[in-house]
Formats: structure tokens, C-alpha cells, sequence
């Protein structure tokens, strides 16, 4: 009787592990989609604006032809607003205001800790439990991720590191309150009402930093909308549904992959060069990804 128990216990890890990996990689692929926006006219706060709008559009579009629409209560359509106002909005205003002030690796090292918070958090306030494997998939994946960004603490700026201290926060506290919030919502529904606030708080930015415009060349929409639809519906669905899975902490070591994935999207399609030590910082995070899988201690918590 316990080995039917045991093969969904890993059936659904590995399911919630790829829906991980593919968020992350979907995430990743905004610095192609963003580099070549910008070449096409868009400024930050417009691309991050048309980001939420086109998504929220492509959902509502999706969910009322395939008949998915699953209406949420009022209390958790606004809980989810809210969140994705306070929460994407913030995170994307500060990646953007960061990234003009301080170097690109130095944003990307803060991504790469992501986890860290979420780990602690889920631990802390979720209760979820948190055994040796997964501290060491954390150390892992956390020190490639140092290996793989740092550089010589050249045009660092206080207030780009708050900033970013700020996005990693903020992303802690999307993914612990979502948790908590989800009542057994569908991820799409989710979705949708998180990138509604994210629009409407994205907006707001966009027209108050006067960077509201739609004079852009026709290329610019169809990147604006891969943005939108990989970069923003597809990463947020499939992260909500690794969360479903093995919760948010795993999920979070797992995704912690998009900062090398971003590397090696840069490096394929934009012509960029990668080192070795960069090279020994992807394997680590890799490496970390494996242990999470690995031994029954990977099925602990898995239900």
C-alpha cells in the first residue's frame, strides 16, 4: 500500500519541479523581449505598463473563449488585485529604476537571492517544514548565484542596493501572502486579477513619470506582447501551480534557475560572452536544483 502513495508523492514533485523550471524560464526571457522593445521605441515605464495590460487582455480573452472563467468571491478578487498593485508594481518600478543606476550584474545578484526570504518566510509563517536536503539546495543555489553575477563592487549606488532590497521584499512577501490567500483559487484566475492591479498600479507609474506614449514602431507591439504573454501570463500561471505543488519554498529554489537562464538567453540570442566562474556559478545553482530532487527527504513534504 505505501508505494501508490510514494509514486504520486514524486509524480507530483516532478510536476511541480518543471512547472518551476519552465516559470523561470519564462520569467528569463523578458531580456530578450525588453532589449528589443527598447530598440523599438518603448520607454521603462511604458514596457512594463503594456507588460500587465496586454496580459490582463490575453487572459480575459483566453478564459471566456476556452470557457475557463471560474469567478473568484469578491473578497479574493480584491485581495489579488491589491497584491499584484502593491507588490508587481513596486517590484517593477524599482528593477527598472535599479537597473539605471547601478550595474546589471549587481540587479541580477539580487535576483538570485530570492529564494533566501521565501525560504525563511515559509518556514517561519507558513510552517512549512524545511529539512537538511532543502538547506542545502538553498546554500547551493544561493552561493552559484554569487559566483555567477559577481563582479569588483564597481558603480554601486545605496540607493540602487535599497531598491533592489526593496524587489526582493517585496517578491517574499507576493509569493507568502499569495500562499495564504490562495483558498483553492485556479492559478489562471489568479493570474488575472494580479496583473489587473499590476496595470492599473503600472499605469499610474507610467503617466505620473511621463513616460505614457504609444508612439512606437509596429515591431514594438508584437514584443511588448511576447513580454506579456511568456515574460508575465505564463511564468505567473506555472508558478502558481508549482506552489500548488510543493509549495512555495521549493518552488522558490527551484526558480532561483531564472537568473541562469537569463544568462544563457543573453548569451544565445543577444551575443554575449560568458566565463568561466560564471560558467562553475551555473552548475552550483544546478547542482542545488538536483539535491532538492533527490533521496526521500526530496519527498518529505510533498503531498
Amino acid at each position: 500500500m505505501a508505494q501508490p502513495s510514494h509514486s504520486v508523492a514524486r509524480s507530483t514533485l516532478y510536476a511541480g519541479t518543471w512547472a518551476s523550471v519552465l516559470s523561470g524560464l519564462c520569467y528569463a526571457t523578458a531580456v530578450v523581449w525588453v532589449r528589443y522593445a527598447y530598440l523599438a521605441g518603448l520607454t521603462p515605464g511604458m514596457a512594463i505598463f503594456l507588460r500587465f495590460a496586454i496580459a490582463s487582455l490575453a487572459l480575459v480573452l483566453f478564459l471566456l473563449l476556452s470557457k475557463r472563467w471560474t469567478p473568484l468571491s469578491g473578497e479574493q478578487a480584491r485581495r489579488w488585485f491589491l497584491l499584484g498593485l502593491v507588490t508587481y508594481t513596486g517590484m517593477g518600478t524599482g528593477w527598472f529604476t535599479a537597473l539605471s543606476i547601478m550595474p546589471s550584474w549587481l540587479v541580477s545578484l539580487f535576483v538570485a537571492l530570492f529564494p533566501l526570504p521565501i525560504v525563511v518566510g515559509s518556514w517561519l509563517f507558513l510552517h512549512e517544514p524545511l529539512d537538511r536536503q532543502q538547506i542545502g539546495a538553498l546554500v547551493a543555489v544561493l552561493l552559484g548565484g554569487v559566483v555567477l553575477f559577481w563582479r569588483p563592487l564597481l558603480g554601486v549606488t545605496w540607493t540602487g542596493v535599497v531598491l533592489m532590497l526593496w524587489v526582493v521584499a517585496l517578491n517574499a512577501v507576493y509569493t507568502l501572502v499569495g500562499r495564504r490567500c490562495a483558498g483553492g483559487a485556479r492559478p489562471l484566475m489568479i493570474t488575472l486579477w494580479t496583473t489587473l492591479g499590476a496595470a492599473t498600479g503600472t499605469f499610474a507609474y507610467a503617466t505620473l513619470t511621463r513616460q505614457f506614449h504609444l508612439d512606437l514602431k509596429p515591431i514594438g507591439w508584437l514584443w511588448a506582447a511576447m513580454f506579456a504573454v511568456v515574460s508575465t501570463v505564463a511564468a505567473i500561471v506555472l508558478l502558481w501551480e508549482s506552489i500548488e505543488r510543493i509549495g512555495p519554498a521549493r518552488a522558490a529554489i527551484v526558480g532561483s534557475l531564472e537568473p541562469l537562464f537569463s544568462v544563457v538567453l543573453s548569451v544565445l540570442v543577444l551575443g554575449e560572452r560568458v566565463t568561466v566562474l560564471q560558467g562553475l556559478g551555473g552548475l552550483l545553482m544546478v547542482a542545488g536544483v538536483l539535491l532538492l530532487q533527490m533521496g526521500p527527504l526530496g519527498l518529505s513534504d510533498v503531498s
